[in-house]
């Protein structure tokens, strides 16, 4: 296999062993991914990350010793080119949204298929190569890019009017005009699409 074709190389971080024996195996089988360690806390998913070097992380929020949440904080400080993508079955956006404001790329809950999973790694993959060649794209205005990282953190168009104080008609005025300038049909589209551009979307 070509460097240009190399498989993206991830790290599982999941205290719930057989959740994390099942996706590591789901993810070994597919040949766009190489799994090259995991953990069952913070401190490991930090030590491992730091030794193999992996492009994406995998990360829970809860888990023991030292919690999902703090490893992100971590390793924005200690390897920043390494990309986190939060793993969670916390759907509320809370513990979520602190994540992406620490330095998290995306969220997924453990519910979607692992097409969705495969796709979101290839999403912040995707982000992280751009990133380092430089490119960006910011066509989004500061009130569209607050919205679309609202969505990103997994947020409702209620939830957002909510937290911004706005209605959700303007939400969904905001998210149209979104979708128009990154070309999407739909919220998650809008997301990969932004982060395949290099929009921050922490």
């Amino acid at each position: 296999m070509t460097a240009a074709s190399a498989p993206i190389r991830v790290l599982v971080a999941d205290d719930h062993r057989l959740f994390r024996a099942g996706l590591s195996r789901m993810l070994t089988s597919d040949p766009r991914f190489d799994v090259v360690g995991d953990a069952a806390n913070g401190h490991d998913a930090i030590q491992l990350t730091l030794d193999r070097k992996p492009d994406v992380v995998l990360m829970d929020l809860q888990m023991p010793t030292l919690g999902g949440l703090e490893a992100v904080k971590r390793l924005k400080a200690e390897a920043p080119e390494v990309r986190v993508l939060v793993i969670s079955a916390y759907a509320d956006g809370s513990l979520v949204e602190q994540a992406l404001a620490s330095g998290a790329m995306g969220y997924v809950n453990k519910d979607v298929t692992m097409e969705e999973v495969a796709s979101r790694i290839l999403e912040v993959s995707a982000a992280r190569r751009s990133r380092a060649n430089g490119r960006s794209h910011a066509v989004l205005s500061s009130r569209e890019l607050h919205v679309l990282r609202q969505v990103a953190s997994g947020l409702s168009n209620k939830q957002i009017a909510g937290r911004l104080g706005i209605s959700e008609k303007t939400v969904r005025n905001h998210l149209s005009r979104v979708f128009n300038k990154l070309r999407a049909t739909n919220r998650t589209e809008a997301v990969m699409n932004a982060m395949r551009v290099g929009i921050q979307l922490v």
